[in-house]
């Protein structure tokens, strides 16, 4: 997930869905991956109701259209598939599929985009330059943790996020989070929220949200995909 949490159109920059069909046609890598441990003819409600997949979402959720992991096996005549009990860190579960879940929400003009998380780093760097008109970052700041057990004062947490806005806007950064609605990370987004209502600096602020696919929850992915450029 990339967002740019406050954004000034600039007629000499491409616009981001335009850039990432670009992106697409331009560059056979630029895929996106699909959990196939189970397909769509998986998922009859009456066998596995609410049952989540190793790969965090609930069975009756995947929209993988090939044969399944369940179905290779049969085919090669082991039929009591047993699936893993965590999502293996490789591509063996999951299949290269196109990108098909971009866009920008609205009213929030956040840009977002499902990616393979293999695709080279330079490669998402060089996106995110482009969509930036190409001014490299003189600050990149990583702010991660804290999810599950982040607690600050009321006047800490003004600290902190006036600070890291601070530094953001003066040295022309990249902040880089979970992306995810709690914790810190929730922390940064709502302080940014707030800082492009006052627009106080002459700097736009960049946060971009970098998150694993099973993280967020059903109503995101149901939002994100409602409000896809490719439907």
């Amino acid at each position: 997930m990339i967002a740019d949490n406050q954004i000034t159109i600039d007629e000499n920059i491409q616009a981001w869905e335009d850039l990432i069909i670009k992106h697409s046609s331009k560059d056979a890598k630029f895929k996106s991956r699909t959990c196939c441990i189970y397909n769509t003819r998986s998922s009859n409600p009456d066998n596995i109701g609410d049952k989540i997949c190793p790969c965090s979402r609930m069975i009756r959720r995947h929209n993988f259209t090939g044969d399944s992991i369940e179905i290779r096996e049969a085919k090669k005549g082991n039929t009591e598939f047993n699936p893993p009990n965590e999502f293996p860190d490789d591509n063996t579960h999951s299949d290269a599929v196109s990108v098909n879940v971009f866009g920008t929400l609205q009213p929030s003009g956040c840009k977002f985009l499902r990616i393979n998380v293999r695709i080279p780093m330079k490669d998402i760097f060089q996106l995110i330059l482009e969509d930036c008109g190409r001014q490299k970052p003189a600050l990149i700041l990583s702010i991660y943790g804290g999810a599950n057990y982040f607690t600050m004062t009321e006047r800490l947490e003004k600290e902190f996020i006036r600070g890291v806005i601070d530094a953001a806007t003066m040295a022309n950064a990249w902040i880089l989070t979970t992306g995810i609605n709690n914790g810190v990370s929730k922390l940064v987004g709502e302080g940014i929220s707030h800082y492009s209502l006052l627009r106080e600096y002459p700097n736009k602020v960049k946060c971009i949200g970098m998150t694993m696919r099973g993280k967020i929850n059903e109503n995101t992915h149901l939002e994100l995909k409602s409000q896809s450029k490719v439907k």
